[in-house]
């Protein structure tokens, strides 16, 4: 796999985050960054360079890695209001790592680990402040978009050379990592008001959420299909379920799940 692609895509993607964040709101940016972006490209490359099976494998990997995610943005979320914002991190890396360690148990059974990971984002959800309403004047500074994103892709990078090592579960959890949200979120915690960090953080549980459905998804059609064709099917559900989730969904789409439900 050329990681270095990969290392361009995460910038660019961390880029789009800050820019959304600054222009239509956190917590669209945060399901932004939950969205397998960067997940479906590394799926992809695998499947063509390893095989169906190591990538069906390494999907499994990228849903435990959601579960894991939820906790470190729950942790985020509590140590924000009390420390800087390279402690929050350390303190909600740890967290997720540990998580991370505890769903590896799990690495055989594509299903046991979606319902982990969906237990997971439903208490985050429940257990994470709303953000209040936005205010006027929310923004106290205004770093640099452009120095965080080469940031997030050269520890992407990184990231990718060690993954060719670890087997497919752990390649597949390790290309899922908080990469951009934890980029992002610095950012945020940097030039941001505490409500707007929980907003993001929000968004990112609901975008995490899809990013496991099209996991699965993924790991089911690709014994089936061509690589590129599961992960377009895959992104389907997924993104239908985020503009659910989120109340994005054209009209159309909400009468349709709406009526689905009633019968």
């Amino acid at each position: 796999m050329d990681w270095g692609y990969k290392a361009v895509l995460t910038a660019m993607t961390v880029a789009a985050v800050l820019m959304v964040a600054q222009l239509f709101g956190r917590r669209l940016a945060g399901m932004l960054a939950g969205l397998p972006v960067i997940t479906a490209p590394a799926l992809l490359w695998l499947a063509q360079e390893r095989g169906a099976a190591f990538a069906a494998a390494s999907a499994v990997g990228s849903v435990a890695a959601c579960g894991a995610a939820a906790l470190f943005a729950l942790t985020y979320s509590r140590l924000a209001r009390r420390c800087g914002p390279l402690a929050a991190l350390a303190g909600s890396l740890a967290v997720g790592g540990c998580a991370a360690l505890l769903l590896s148990q799990l690495a055989g059974n594509a299903w046991a680990t979606l319902g982990a990971a969906a237990l997971a984002g439903t208490l985050v959800l429940r257990m994470l402040p709303s953000g209040g309403v936005p205010q006027a004047g929310a923004v106290r500074a205004r770093a640099q978009i452009w120095p965080v994103a080469i940031t997030a892709g050269a520890m992407c990078a990184l990231i990718g050379l060690v993954a060719a090592q670890v087997g497919p579960f752990w390649s597949g959890l390790l290309a899922s990592l908080p990469i951009i949200s934890a980029c992002a979120l610095l950012h945020q915690h940097v030039t941001a008001q505490p409500d707007d960090v929980h907003r993001f953080l929000r968004g990112y549980v609901t975008g995490l959420g899809a990013k496991a459905l099209f996991a699965v998804a993924f790991a089911w059609l690709v014994p089936w299909l061509p690589a590129a064709l599961a992960v377009l099917l895959a992104l389907l559900p997924a993104l239908v379920a985020a503009l659910l989730v989120s109340g994005h969904a054209p009209r159309p789409l909400r009468a349709l799940a709406v009526r689905s439900t009633a019968v």
